[in-house]
């Protein structure tokens, strides 16, 4: 027998093929209208207005239960992951529960949770409404950071230095309020920590557990990442700094109350020492999953999967044969006249995959993400040591024109 799989989601490409081609599943969805086109196989189907809104989420899937029961909710992005776990509290389904859920997306909530239990976070106050933004920052006091308290990568975040930030992101029109996607309050003004070296850890959590853990540098911080080369590369399993983010990564696992799935944490090397970002209950962005897959046979979306449909998968960790990394450059609005092809890195040894996202004629428009990306290259090097010179030699390379 087929079971009743319940997909609640915008966008999430990653996981659509997966799941339409298991002959296991019999797929229900809930989504909204614009998001329905990458779905063509789904034949039961609920559309809202929001997939954020729980009381009209639920009353879709309510309706869908009249004809199909429900075995397991996927809910795989930011913005659904809440909603999924509402509706399993409601329903009584297995898997990540709504305040465990709520917890990873709320940044306030998370952060909450983070510093009753004693891990190191950034300083941060709650504004509720627009009409508080400037009156929280200077409250809070500048240098700060301001974004939305729900929010996926680093959409919407902005830097406020001195009051003609403040004034700038104040306005209804500016680039806060009328920012494209996370634009509607409540926000959060964070403290502004110095730092030069941001790292995440991507792990498997399975009974409260962590059973694997890879621990990778960035190449600059995220938040400085929009407009310029970007990507990561992995930190040998025995460093010293690696056990020392690993450990720090099942602390925050555990002050979550995570059960079951898959992380990626944000942690910052500060003159106060390691301090955490944010965490989430799904896989990184970018090339992170790819990097994972390539360097320690982790499919990040393959274990995602199986722990939202409560069958974990049986699987042990290769050990990786040197540095993985994947190096992503950036786009800028406009229209494309000239790209380079993977051509161009013909002779550098270190580069194994290659992937052009743009082609001559296309427009770039909308909001930019620190994923938005022109071309990533995947490469592996002898050790951390060789990746700097890499990047140089790869960015040398590589260009984008626009009209």
């Amino acid at each position: 027998m087929k079971r009743d799989i319940l997909i609640v989601g915008r966008r999430r490409l990653e996981l659509v093929n997966r799941l339409v081609l298991d002959p296991r599943l019999r797929l229900s969805l809930i989504t909204e209208p614009d998001c329905l086109p990458i779905y063509p196989a789904v034949d039961a189907v609920e559309l809202v207005g929001n997939v954020q809104n729980l009381d009209e989420v639920r009353h879709a899937a309510l309706r869908l239960m009249a004809n199909r029961r429900v075995d397991a909710v996927v809910a795989p992005a930011e913005s659904s992951i809440p909603t999924g776990g509402y509706l399993r509290s409601y329903l009584g389904l297995p898997g990540i529960a709504f305040d465990v859920a709520h917890a990873f997306c709320n940044k306030h909530a998370m952060k909450a949770r983070l510093r009753r239990a004693g891990i190191p976070v950034a300083r941060d106050r709650l504004v509720p409404s627009a009409e508080g933004i400037a009156p929280a920052l200077r409250a809070h006091g500048l240098p700060a950071v301001i974004k939305p308290v729900w929010g996926d990568g680093s959409a919407n975040i902005h830097i406020v230095r001195d009051e003609t930030d403040v004034a700038e992101v104040a306005r209804p029109d500016g680039p806060l309020l009328a920012g494209g996607a996370y634009d509607e309050p409540p926000f959060l003004v964070e403290e502004f920590l110095q730092f030069d070296d941001e790292f995440h850890c991507d792990g498997l959590v399975r009974d409260g557990e962590v059973r694997f853990t890879a621990v990778s540098q960035y190449l600059v911080p995220s938040l400085r990442s929009i407009g310029s080369v970007f990507g990561s590369y992995t930190l040998p399993v025995d460093d010293p700094l690696t056990l020392e983010l690993t450990a720090l990564h099942a602390d925050v696992v555990k002050a979550m109350g995570l059960i079951d799935s898959v992380t990626h944490l944000e942690i910052f090397r500060t003159e106060r020492g390691l301090v955490v970002g944010e965490i989430a209950c799904r896989p990184g962005g970018s090339g992170i999953a790819r990097n994972l897959r390539r360097a320690y046979g982790f499919d990040t979306w393959e274990h995602f999967l199986a722990t939202e449909l409560n069958d974990p998968l049986p699987w042990r960790p290769k050990t990786p044969d040197g540095t993985y990394g994947w190096i992503m450059f950036p786009v800028r609005r406009g229209t494309v006249r000239r790209v380079s092809d993977a051509d161009v890195f013909a002779g550098l040894t270190e580069v194994e995959e290659v992937a052009v996202k743009v082609k001559p004629g296309d427009v770039i428009d909308g909001p930019l993400y620190s994923s938005s990306m022109s071309a990533v290259v995947h490469c592996r090097t002898e050790s951390p040591a060789d990746i700097a010179a890499l990047v140089s030699a790869v960015e040398d390379r590589f260009t984008v024109e626009y009209e």
